[in-house]
């Protein structure tokens, strides 16, 4: 998996790299076809500084593009609370693909063919 880390109006500190770099690490484990995670860590002046740093993270999945964003005081907790969006939508993605029902063309319930699954 390609982890690609970018800052805008920051420097992206080496610990904050291999923060994201294991925090990505475990969102495999609910899509092992995910194939590239860009997190977006951007400075913003703003009077509250509880929003001072933005996260963006991006996970390509096949045939899926998850989001997660967040804002936070420091460039660390904001990370988390965005990888923390996306392993949800991620954890409903992965329940979807276990839980769907067979396809038409296997004869499953929503098979039109005339033809019984049994």
């Amino acid at each position: 998996m390609d982890v690609v880390v970018v800052g805008k109006h920051l420097e992206v500190s080496e610990t904050l790299r291999e923060s994201v770099n294991r925090k990505a690490e475990g969102l495999s484990r609910y899509a092992n076809d995910a194939r590239r995670v860009d997190v977006e860590f951007e400075h913003i002046e703003s009077r509250s500084a509880e929003d001072s740093h933005s996260c963006d993270v991006l996970v390509h999945v096949s045939r899926k593009l998850l989001k997660g964003h967040a804002t936070a005081a420091d460039p660390e907790r904001a990370l988390v609370r965005a990888i923390e969006k996306v392993e949800e939508q991620l954890r409903r993605l992965h329940n979807r693909r276990v839980t769907k029902p067979a396809s038409r063309r296997d004869g499953g319930p929503g098979n039109h063919n005339g033809v019984s699954a049994a």
